[in-house]
């Protein structure tokens, strides 16, 4: 071997050593950064035949397992479903109130009736008819605020449903801007995922990533979201039920046409999924619950009370006990004013007024073991229930996508015993070579002596 060779051979060492002590550097001072992948290092023979013997390097993002990056896209869009319907849930069972508060639209029913209960018992108090009356409006404000919770977390769901398809159209373009240059940058290979891993959070993905790191989304279903060449815009239609539709994008004009007007099936994970089915089905089954219960129960209120009567009056009661408007159910404002004007005695034996003995309260109170009271119970425990089953699909949900979430971190992050190892073994490697060089050096200046 020449002294030109050797002098070649060494200087590649050099070099390559270097790049590969730049690459673990870079690990270990990224060793908590979000998202990155740890630099590999791959030395390659390097060789020109009498010319030139020596070797190369690349240094590439850490490999990860694909089908273990799609499971943490699925277990992260689970986990974000999930969560959201579940503290959507939580904050409508608050309505409710804590163990203990006592104020459940059920159990101020309950109190409504006790109180005619004792109403009965002194029909000639107007201070227990104010009672009687001020207790049932209570249970019926109790409906009206539960009612007035599921309506604001369909409103807040719509507002969130905008903002987070605003997010995720920034991302696919994104995805797709760092498509171009991801096959000759690492930086937008971690940038990639760093906004995959996001997506994830909102809808349900699927990833394929080429060769050359450039990736391409689906939804779950298949229906295309970005790639190399374009990327598509999710675009969203209020009303009675939220619909997501799906837009084609011109890159280079930022124009749309519409693709799909409806792919609400597609997004069933993803805090967009969430919303989704908390929009349409989760808030709208639960106001029909506590809708049906009130509505029920105001029923038969009022069909009792049409048969008390003012002691003395010639006929039953004709004005309603219970007003309902706009969904609201109050009792009627002319007999909350003068709690006087509350009918509880019962004509009988065909007589034209009643006498006061309480009988019209005591059949009010009576309401409380019919089969409509009973749903207003019942309605309070499917709430409760509902919400029970939402934050264990939501822990459940944590659980694996955290599970999968560290399984990732071991595969592609940095390890820093392991880093600090191969960076002591290339720094003794890039001063073997740079010995080899001290020795060619020498002996070129012995040979240029003699000369």
């Amino acid at each position: 071997m020449s002294l030109t060779v050797a002098l070649n051979t060494a200087v590649s060492g050099l070099l390559a050593n270097q790049e590969a002590i730049a690459a673990t550097s870079e690990n270990i001072a990224n060793v908590n950064t979000a998202d990155f992948k740890r630099r590999e290092v791959r030395f390659f023979t390097d060789a020109i035949p009498n010319q030139f013997s020596g070797v190369g390097v690349e240094i590439e993002r850490a490999g990860v397992n694909r089908f273990l990056q799609n499971a943490g896209f699925a277990g992260a869009s689970d986990a974000s479903s999930t969560s959201v319907v579940a503290e959507a849930l939580s904050r409508v069972e608050a309505s409710l109130g804590a163990p203990g508060d006592n104020i459940s639209f059920a159990h101020k029913l309950d109190e409504a009736f006790a109180a005619f209960t004792a109403l009965s018992a002194t029909p000639n108090s107007i201070a227990a008819k104010a009672v009687a009356i001020d207790a049932l409006d209570a249970a019926f404000g109790a409906f009206s605020r539960t009612i007035n919770a599921i309506d604001d977390e369909s409103v807040a769901a719509d507002a969130r449903l905008q903002a987070q398809a605003d997010r995720a159209n920034t991302l696919l373009e994104d995805i797709y801007n760092l498509n171009q240059i991801a096959p000759d940058s690492n930086g937008a290979g971690d940038e990639i995922d760093a906004r995959l891993k996001e997506l994830s959070t909102l809808i349900d993905i699927n990833v394929s990533r080429a060769d050359d790191g450039r990736v391409t989304v689906t939804t779950g279903d298949g229906q295309l979201l970005a790639n190399s060449g374009g990327f598509r815009a999710l675009n969203l239609t209020g009303g009675a039920a939220s619909t997501i539709g799906l837009s084609s994008v011109d890159p280079a004009s930022g124009a749309t046409a519409p693709i799909a007007a409806d792919i609400n099936a597609s997004l069933t994970g993803g805090e967009i999924g969430g919303l989704l089915a908390l929009r349409n089905t989760e808030l709208p089954a639960l106001r029909t619950i506590v809708d049906t219960a009130a509505r029920d129960i105001a029923g038969q209120i009022n069909t009792v009370y049409a048969g008390n009567a003012s002691v003395g009056a010639t006929a039953p009661a004709t004005t309603p006990l219970i007003i309902e408007t706009d969904d609201a159910f109050t009792v009627n404002a002319v007999i909350a004013g003068d709690p006087a004007q509350l009918a509880i005695a019962r004509p009988t034996g065909g007589a034209a007024g009643g006498a006061n003995d309480g009988s019209g309260a005591g059949a009010l109170a009576a309401l409380g073991a019919t089969p409509e009271a009973q749903n207003v119970i019942s309605a309070v425990t499917q709430i409760g229930a509902a919400s029970r089953v939402a934050e264990e699909r939501s822990t459940t949900a944590e659980a694996f996508a955290s599970e999968v979430e560290l399984r990732l971190l071991n595969e592609g992050g940095v390890n820093l015993d392991e880093e600090l190892s191969n960076l002591i073994l290339f720094q003794r490697s890039y001063s073997a070579n740079a010995r080899v060089i001290a020795a060619v050096d020498e002996l070129y200046q012995s040979l240029l002596n003699i000369l």
